[in-house]
């Protein structure tokens, strides 16, 4: 789901002749420099297409290494179910204390778990509400929050953001 969300979000802005980075982490750290246009898109594609939901790397240690990098104010995507990793909270306040707009657009696995498996009831709700709670969390920081269910088309969630 994330690595479709992150192609489709990167070619809606190149479209819009923006320049578009791209940074991926799980055991190590990539990262591609901005730039516009189709030579972009088919480097972000590449890169996207080896990705693989793995490793430990906290998001805080990524947005640390890529300060320097991030023009003042550039808006930051980031697409994260937001679990196992305690530092979430952190980077998003820092990178909304440096004046970037921040858009987190969160896959519900906990939803995805329940549609392709039988999760009890009372394990669900309580999952359900630590995700809201972690989901309201970041959104106090400033962040812009979208809850993706996984029966909910992208362009669907992402209208979320206009409606925030």
């Amino acid at each position: 789901m994330g690595t479709i969300a992150a192609a489709s979000v990167a070619s809606h802005f190149l479209k819009r002749r923006d320049s578009v980075a791209l940074v991926t982490y799980g055991s190590k750290m990539d990262y591609l420099g901005p730039e516009t246009g189709d030579k972009q898109n088919f480097k972000i594609l590449s890169n996207l297409a080896s990705v693989s939901a793995s490793g430990s790397m906290p998001l805080q240690a990524v947005t640390n290494a890529l300060t320097s990098r991030i023009s003042r104010g550039s808006p930051v995507f980031i697409i994260s179910s937001l679990e196992g990793d305690g530092t979430t909270l952190p980077a998003i306040r820092s990178l909304a204390g440096r004046g970037h707009e921040v858009i987190v657009l969160s896959p519900s696995s906990i939803d995805l778990e329940r549609l392709v498996s039988r999760i009890p009831r009372l394990s669900y709700e309580v999952l359900k509400l630590e995700r809201q709670n972690r989901l309201t969390a970041i959104s106090g920081y400033g962040a812009k929050v979208i809850d993706w269910m996984p029966d909910v088309e992208l362009s669907q969630a992402l209208m979320q953001v206009k409606g925030s």
